[in-house]
């Protein structure tokens, strides 16, 4: 086998998407038991278009305001089910995501090919803030205004992002990923794409670790195999520096520890250094990089 050889594991998803925030533990896993093995892509794929597909239309026959309501009361519930997936918290308290002036969730998606483009360095960890700021920060992020909030607050140039958010090159990069998936045949989100050595599987639907695990080995014939992470102090800022906002959950699937209890105790030194601070969310805490 080449050695350079990886997998290409390419997730579609939408930026408001519950289910897979709720899966970045195992991706973190995947990140720390094959290191090096794995390339990892995200392709727009543009959950709720229009929210007026997905209200009760006996509801509509009221009024598109009594419909909306009902339907994020509904939303909020569905949301707070994920949370059973991992732990990752979820806070649904004030949900405002659609209203009758922001009805459908491509913004999110097109804000996310626009920062691709204006810096595809930035691109994870934009993605990464917008769900955060979407599913536990409850702020909403279909607006301009709170996107470009999280835009600066993840190190990307406003005006570079507008100018791909606006001139047209977003929309069409957004369009390519949502023909991608068309292609493909891709039903339910999120869904991933294993490829390697021209050989690829599709999963449509949430997985776990054992599921990634299974797959990566059955693709690759045994040839691309999980190793044991190191549980040192170095191996713990590394993956804090590669995602400057991180959940004790992913910290704790990552490097297989007990408890969050243990992950407060390991990363301790951080917080004394002020490498790190500890960052309270509504029925849990973040670990954000200084």
């Amino acid at each position: 086998m080449n050695s350079q050889q990886t997998l290409m594991l390419t997730t579609f998803t939408d930026p408001m998407m519950g289910l897979s925030y709720e899966s970045e533990p195992f991706l973190r896993k995947l990140e720390t038991h094959f290191p090096g093995k794995i390339t990892y892509r995200y392709v727009m794929s543009g959950l709720v278009r229009n929210v007026y597909d997905f209200v009760d239309q006996e509801d509509l026959t009221v009024s598109k305001e009594y419909a909306l309501e009902k339907y994020r009361l509904k939303l909020a519930e569905i949301y707070k089910s994920e949370e059973d997936i991992t732990g990752m918290p979820i806070n649904m308290t004030d949900l405002q995501l659609f209203t009758t002036e922001y009805t459908s969730s491509i913004p999110l998606n097109l804000a996310c090919k626009a920062v691709q483009l204006a810096d595809s360095s930035k691109a994870d960890h934009f993605l990464y803030n917008i769900r955060f700021a979407t599913i536990v920060e409850c702020r909403p992020t279909t607006r301009l205004e709170e996107i470009l909030a999280v835009v600066k607050d993840s190190g990307v140039s406003a005006d570079k992002f507008l100018k791909h958010y606006e001139d047209g090159s977003a929309l069409a990069a957004m369009n390519d990923d949502f023909m991608l998936r068309q292609s493909l045949g891709v039903r339910g989100l999120p869904a991933y794409l294993f490829e390697y050595n021209g050989k690829r599987t599709l999963v449509n639907g949430v997985i776990g670790y054992e599921q990634f695990r299974t797959m990566i080995r059955k693709l690759s014939g045994g040839e691309l195999t999980e190793k044991q992470p190191e549980i040192s102090t170095e191996s713990i800022r590394h993956l804090i520096s590669k995602h400057p906002l991180i959940s004790p959950v992913e910290i704790k699937e990552a490097f297989n520890l007990d408890s969050e209890q243990e992950v407060l105790e390991r990363i301790r030194p951080f917080l004394l250094t002020k490498e790190i601070l500890i960052k309270q969310v509504h029925r849990g805490w973040f670990i954000q990089k200084q």
